[in-house]
């Protein structure tokens, strides 16, 4: 199995945050997962240390302040870890124009909905490979 040094959730969903970090941790991924509640606050993080981006980044799509689409847009122009660091939707969004204007992304590797299963866990290990 892949180790990896972090993982960043990016969502406002305290419920969730909670839900997806013991998801993580009981289908073996130890490593510390941090939390932003919004994409502006994970460009802060990212851009803080930017020799140590998260391996991973499950990004939600609403949010406040900044949400994941406008994370994404600001994220890929600045190419702060770009090729080092996998980004994940991770929605409770249904709406196709939603997972195809993500997928679009070439930063973005997968689109899953909330809660994140073991079974995403699994396609993230793959992909993050």
């Amino acid at each position: 199995m892949k180790k990896f040094k972090k993982i960043l959730l990016v969502d406002d969903d305290a419920g969730f945050n909670f839900l997806n970090r013991i998801t993580l941790q009981e289908n073996g991924i130890d490593c510390p997962v941090d939390i932003a509640l919004n994409g502006k606050e994970a460009l802060q993080y990212i851009s803080a240390s930017p020799g140590d981006c998260p391996d991973v980044i499950l990004l939600d799509l609403n949010m406040p302040v900044m949400d994941g689409f406008e994370f994404l847009g600001k994220f890929q122009k600045q190419a702060l870890c770009c090729s080092n660091s996998r980004v994940f939707v991770l929605s409770s969004s249904e709406r196709e124009e939603d997972k195809y204007k993500t997928m679009s992304q070439p930063v973005v590797k997968g689109f899953f909905s909330k809660p994140l299963s073991p079974d995403d866990i699994k396609e993230i290990m793959e992909h993050a490979a």
